[in-house]
């Protein structure tokens, strides 16, 4: 407890068991109320601002009634929850708070009531009669604490101090101030604020006093100097998109954008570019519709490795990138061994599905892109998004490459017919 305690209230059963305990600090009030017995077994609590708890009398450990600071909770003897809310409404059309007041009844003596995050009362019946304690969030001060009686034509008189000043006071008080006077004056015609055109032409009718002149002309500097830097900056952009540009065009090019007369004209440090070369080229891209066509005309002896991309943004293009690195690394082996690329063990190809609908989604029965498939000698050894049954790593489907060859070579092949079970329409012969 962060706030030190001022007084402790103790309340008793008629046994002479102590059943409620309040604790009056700086930050509020803290309250538990405890079972009828000796062991004194806490059943709830509640902190100054609305939080705390009510437990079941048969089973202590499991809540009732929880509340935080945004949420409550309902639960039954088991610990299911029965109903879960929020004390205030996320949007305007939420709905918040309990469905409906609630009525708990701890034990004989202690019950709890719930209305709203700021109406939450248990009541006890003491040795001396019948307490109250509210042990709900704080309200904001309202006059409607105040309210001392109501007439009976609807009127309500407040407590208030006796020098407090009427209605009619404040309104002739105001009335006697210049500047209440314009005020209604403007609110009587309608007038506002004059408005300064774009050109602003307005501000040079406007006197500034001389205290105020070196504030202005600061402010015009900084003002000035960050036009002239940002206008510097799109400059440099430009001309830098510019030269990217003009080197992309050209796929064996590479250009120093900090050695260039262009750049030194922008004034851009050499040391921070490094040598623009291209991405590594994708292997054999292939349509959807002449897919199979193309594997069934591929070497017998050679693992065909196929990437299904929708050519989108997002996973796809995370996933070509991926296998354009390791085709590049395939053609390096195969140039430093001195093996040419059709008597290579395996051959990257990308078959682009971006005309829908897919005929090789359809024969699968998949949705999901990236697919990665491996054919040998026409036939099919490997379908998934995932390496090794849960990686998308790149060294993980180079392992996996390895692997279906060697699974290949066994003639351990997937099923002609073979297509993924949508667990909706799946049967037991699916299984």
């Amino acid at each position: 407890m962060s706030a030190g305690i001022k007084k402790t209230f103790i309340h008793k059963y008629a046994s002479g068991n102590v059943g409620v305990v309040v604790n009056e600090t700086s930050a509020g009030e803290y309250s538990y109320f405890y079972e009828d017995n000796k062991a004194r077994t806490l059943l709830a609590s509640f902190s100054p601002l609305g939080t705390g708890f009510v437990n079941h009398t048969r089973k202590p450990s499991a809540p009732r009634f929880v509340a935080s600071k945004t949420t409550g909770t309902i639960s039954d003897e088991n610990g299911n929850t029965i109903e879960y809310f929020d004390w205030q409404p996320k949007r305007p059309t939420c709905k918040f708070g309990p469905s409906k007041p609630q009525k708990m009844f701890i034990n004989p003596c202690l019950s709890f009531f719930l209305t709203d995050q700021f109406d939450l009362k248990v009541t006890f019946r003491a040795s001396q009669g019948f307490l109250e304690f509210q042990v709900g969030k704080p309200s904001r001060p309202s006059y409607m604490d105040k309210i001392k009686k109501r007439t009976l034509t609807g009127h309500l008189l407040l407590d208030l101090p006796e020098d407090t000043p009427t209605l009619k006071q404040r309104q002739t008080l105001l009335a006697s101030n210049p500047a209440a006077a314009n005020m209604k004056k403007a609110q009587e015609f309608g007038w506002t604020l004059p408005r300064a055109s774009p050109s602003g032409r307005e501000y040079a009718q406007i006197t500034v006093s001389d205290d105020l002149k070196p504030i202005i002309n600061d402010g015009n500097y900084s003002i000035s100097t960050l036009s002239n830097f940002r206008t510097t900056i799109g400059a440099n952009v430009l001309g830098l998109k510019t030269l990217l540009r003009e080197t992309a065009k050209d796929p064996n090019a590479s250009v120093n954008l900090g050695g260039t007369a262009k750049s030194q004209d922008l004034q851009v440090p050499s040391a921070i570019y490094k040598r623009f070369a291209p991405p590594p080229p994708l292997p054999e891209i292939v349509k959807n519709t002449k897919l199979l066509a193309h594997v069934a005309s591929e070497s017998p002896s050679q693992l065909i490795v196929v990437l299904c991309s929708d050519r989108g943004a997002g996973e796809c293009r995370i996933a070509e990138k991926a296998y354009a690195r390791i085709h590049k690394k395939t053609n390096a082996l195969c140039k430093k061994q001195g093996i040419a690329a059709e008597k290579h063990t395996h051959k990257l190809v990308v078959c682009d599905c971006s005309k829908q609908p897919d005929c090789i989604a359809k024969r699968y029965n998949f949705n999901v892109y990236p697919m990665y498939m491996m054919y040998y000698g026409g036939k099919l050894v490997f379908i998934g998004d995932k390496f090794n049954g849960f990686s998308t790593a790149p060294e993980d489907f180079e392992k996996e490459i390895v692997k279906q060859n060697k699974q290949a070579r066994k003639n351990i092949f997937l099923p002609d017919d073979y297509r993924f079970i949508d667990p909706r329409h799946a049967s037991f012969s699916d299984v």
